[in-house]
């Protein structure tokens, strides 16, 4: 049955398991509440997952400066290991946290998760809070009792995947007056969590045109040089106005596919599309170099505000879902106005290994 429940969303994101404390000691004590808060990542080596975690230190920071609580953060990183990410949650649980957060990369992760949490609440008999983040595609809904979970924050490549769909094919009939045209794909790994879902979106938009057509269709492994050798291969295969556009499934794969089209100087022949929102890629929208890029917004930061409200026993949604943010040449700028959206500032790419993933 939860099978069936878990399959409509991919999980990526907040697993928050918390301490019940009451709230009138917390209220009314003098000293601030002492909270031990673990953060479970399945990897630290790509720039979403960095700065998220960095980003939740300075939460962290805030709210220990505002003299209510005082929180000690534990970070761990699994580095793409499955065995690693679930004993990494296993140290935390013996450390007796008070809330754990965890990225897992996919509902595998959860099935594994849900069972450590579960043996834990059986060994120790304290009453623990269990929320999780997660993606929502196809309509689907989270269904937060069958999960056993009180809360989540749901971010949702579907809807990135579809975005970026709407954007190409109207880019399309704008050009020639039809729906008509060639893609290539260069996707993470097919299989997983975001993939699978910007794929499922994407597609939900240009398969209902049959002259629309992906042409290429490889994987890049989230690598910014993977990236970049993939596109040289797809300049030799296509000649110049035989290709509408390259949509890379991340930032990383964007910026490779510009540089290996900028190599070759071949700028402008086709639409990039990429995804997360990074500063590099943002400012290459600025200078036309690249189409658009969808992003959901950093979920640590929101996902450890909500424990701590519910904590307080005040009411947290269900399941939270921040918009889509799509970030295109016409309105890069409106978005970017203070008070809008903080791109993510990366630095040099680097290359994930996949292997025993």
């Amino acid at each position: 049955m939860l099978n069936n429940k878990i399959k409509n969303f991919r999980i990526v994101g907040i697993l928050v398991l918390a301490i019940l404390i009451l709230y009138g000691s917390m209220a009314f004590s003098a000293e601030p509440q002492k909270l031990l808060v673990g953060f479970a990542s399945w990897t630290m080596r790509f720039p979403w997952n960095v700065i998220d975690g960095e980003e939740l230190q300075d939460k962290v920071d805030e709210i220990n400066a505002q003299g209510k609580y005082e929180i000690e953060l534990k970070i761990t990183d699994a580095a793409g290991k499955r065995e690693k990410f679930l004993s990494d949650i296993e140290d935390l649980l013996a450390q007796d946290v008070d809330i754990l957060m965890a990225i897992p990369m996919d509902a595998h992760d959860f099935l594994g998760w849900k069972d450590l949490v579960e043996k834990h609440r059986k060994e120790t008999g304290k009453p623990l809070v269990y929320a999780s983040s997660g993606k929502i595609p196809w309509g689907g809904d989270i269904d937060t009792e069958a999960m056993g979970v009180d809360f989540a924050i749901a971010s949702m490549d579907f809807n990135d995947g579809k975005a970026i769909g709407e954007h190409f094919v109207a880019y399309l009939f704008g050009k020639k007056g039809k729906y008509e045209g060639k893609v290539a794909e260069l996707r993470g790994v097919p299989g997983t969590g975001p993939d699978a879902l910007r794929n499922a979106g994407f597609h939900s938009i240009i398969d209902q045109y049959p002259d629309i057509e992906t042409v290429f269709d490889q994987t890049f492994k989230w690598s910014r040089m993977e990236a970049f050798q993939l596109t040289r291969v797809i300049l030799q295969k296509f000649e110049p106005g035989t290709l509408d556009a390259v949509f890379a499934y991340n930032d990383g794969g964007g910026m490779g596919v510009l540089e290996a089209v900028t190599e070759a100087g071949r700028e402008g022949e086709f639409l990039i599309y990429s995804h997360d929102g990074q500063s590099d890629v943002i400012r290459a929208i600025q200078e036309g170099k690249i189409a658009a890029t969808a992003v959901f917004d950093r979920v640590a930061q929101k996902c450890l505000v909500s424990a701590l409200d519910f904590l307080e026993g005040k009411k947290v949604e269900k399941v939270m879902s921040p918009p889509v943010i799509f970030i295109t040449q016409g309105n890069v700028n409106k978005i970017l106005e203070p008070g809008g959206y903080v791109p993510f500032i990366v630095g040099e790419d680097v290359h994930w290994d996949w292997v025993n993933k």
